[in-house]
Formats: C-alpha cells, structure tokens, sequence
C-alpha cells in the first residue's frame, strides 16, 4: 500500500509546488493600456528584393516619425535635407559615405547621424556591391524639400 501512494504523493506535491511559484502579474498602472505590437517582416517587405529596381521600402511612418528600408547599389547624388536629421543603420553589406568633406566606409552595426543642412551621398566599395541600410528620421524630413546638389544624370 506504502507504494501506491509514494507517485500520487508525488504527483500532488508537484502540482502544488507549481502552483506555489506561479507569480501573480505586477499589478497595472494608471497609465497602462492594453494593445499589442505592429511587427513588420522583413520578409515580407523585401520579398521582392533586386527584381523591381526599388531601393527604398516604407516601414512605419506618422507625423513624428519614418523608417524605410533603403539599399544602395551605386553612388547617389549628392544631396542634403533642410528639414530634418537623417539618421541610418547599416543592416547588410559596407557603405561608402560622402558627409560635407569626410569620406568614410562603414559597415554592419555601425549608425550614421546626418545632421539637417549637410551634404551627403552614398556609393558601395565595388561595382556590383549592395548595401541595406534602415533609416530613422525622427521627425521625418520632407522629401520634397530635399536639395540635388550634382545633375542626377552625372551620377550615373
């Protein structure tokens, strides 16, 4: 009989330890709502990745801020936003960067702050390099207002 109830001893002492160190939530406050998160993909945004000629992929965007991924294949024209910081995280590949007289390669993990007004562009190190970068504009600069520095066709 001693052995019957050694497992159901067992098996309730196990139930009821796991119960015992179940943590209650820590309790809400004032402030906090309920909602849940807006997870985008990367898979889903670049599924049609070097087939389309784009090279910018809108991620998230309000009044306050904007993300997109953005990928580099050749040198971009020399440019500045009047508006607005740019901001950019290298996630693949190395980025050779114009910022006013500095010329510097960077690579993955490195971020790059362009403060408003500066002149900037963009190149790879190689004929046939790819570069992907995210970019964090907080608040957005307008793209409409960005200033071309160099003919688009000279960049070519």
């Amino acid at each position: 009989m001693k052995n019957i109830f050694n497992p159901i001893l067992l098996g309730l002492f196990a139930v009821l330890a796991f119960a015992a160190s179940g943590e209650a939530p820590p309790a809400r406050h004032p402030g906090e709502r309920d909602n849940t998160a807006t997870i985008i993909h990367r898979a889903d945004v670049l599924h049609d990745r070097g087939t389309n000629g784009r090279h910018l992929w809108p991620l998230y965007s309000n009044a306050d801020v904007r993300l997109n991924y953005f990928e580099v294949t050749g040198r971009s024209g020399l440019h500045f936003h009047p508006d607005a910081d740019h901001r950019l995280y290298v996630l693949e590949g190395n980025l050779v960067i114009t910022v006013g007289t500095n010329t510097t390669t960077v690579a993955v993990g490195d971020f790059i702050v362009i403060p408003k007004g500066v002149r900037h562009c963009y190149d790879v190190p190689a004929k046939g390099d790819r570069a992907l970068l995210l970019t964090f504009d907080a608040p957005p600069y307008d793209p409409r207002r960005t200033v071309n520095l160099e003919d688009p066709a000279a960049t070519k």
